[in-house]
């Protein structure tokens, strides 16, 4: 059985993916877009509430030069941590065996390139997710630090630092989900139930939890999630999706996806808020 979700994130007055230059993320058309890495991050940081989780940033205190310093953890430290181990096995398949037991990792795969290379193509797989939302709008704002800038050397050496933030408007992102068990079951990983509930939870419920400057504005106000009946795989089915205004509401029509899968696909779910979600019987 093979399952695919459409998930649509609304950031208002929010930067959910900036690019390097600050901004909200933009394709070359110019259309805004977050990466399945955002919000692969939000669903690593909900599960990790009551699941164990492998790929996160986490940061020590180590000992250099007499001195403690704070810094991010390597791969190879973060494995001996987290699977509880002295030493990286020399056994591959037990390296393997013991990523598994991660839920990210049995989801989403991993690259573990230490002494060897051990990759993992994760069943679930997530695009980028594409603002269908016409009205949108980036803007950047002007602020004040309360510190002043030691480095600076003009006249204005003495006055507090002023910097810029980026933020969107009102963006609606729309994500593709795609959940292969055929995958799975080929690669040798199980996908439990209880697995695909959190995932779903996940869904709905992550990106409004991660708490930061630029995310706070952020939640998923729509999510529909279908099991199909043939084991077919969709994609790019996020395209298909039409957001606007009507009435003073937010419609999220989903006619043209269900027009286009009705026939091979079971509803398991049909989430909202703040919107309204049109086409899903």
């Amino acid at each position: 059985m093979n399952y695919n979700g459409i998930v649509v994130i609304n950031a208002k007055n929010a930067n959910f993916n900036a690019s390097f230059d600050g901004l909200p993320r933009r394709l070359p058309d110019g259309k805004i877009f977050a990466t399945d890495k955002a919000l692969k991050y939000c669903i690593r940081e909900y599960l990790s509430k009551t699941e164990s989780v492998f790929v996160q940033r986490d940061k020590e205190f180590h000992e250099k030069d007499g001195n403690l310093k704070q810094r991010y953890l390597t791969l190879k430290e973060n494995y001996l941590k987290k699977c509880k181990v002295d030493k990286l096995p020399k056994d591959e398949k037990e390296i393997l065996d013991n990523l598994l037991n991660f839920i990210d990792v049995r989801l989403f795969g991993v690259v573990f390139a230490v002494d060897s290379n051990i990759s993992l193509t994760g069943p679930c797989q997530i695009s980028y997710g594409i603002n269908k939302y016409e009205k949108s709008n980036i803007y950047v704002s002007s602020i004040l630090s309360p510190y002043r800038n030691p480095s600076e050397k003009t006249q204005d050496a003495q006055q507090t630092t002023i910097g810029e933030e980026s933020r969107a408007d009102d963006v609606y992102y729309v994500y593709d989900i795609c959940l292969n068990m055929n995958s799975a079951e080929k690669q040798g990983i199980k996908i439990t139930d209880t697995d695909i509930t959190k995932l779903t939870e996940a869904l709905k419920y992550s990106v409004g939890e991660v708490v930061s400057t630029t995310m706070f504005g952020v939640e998923t106000v729509s999510f529909i999630w279908l099991e199909n009946k043939k084991d077919k795989i969709f994609n790019n089915l996020n395209s298909l999706v039409d957001i606007f205004e009507e009435n003073n509401e937010i419609i999220v029509d989903y006619s043209k996806v269900m027009n286009l899968i009705k026939n091979d696909v079971k509803i398991k779910e049909n989430h909202y808020c703040k919107v309204v979600n049109r086409g899903v019987d």
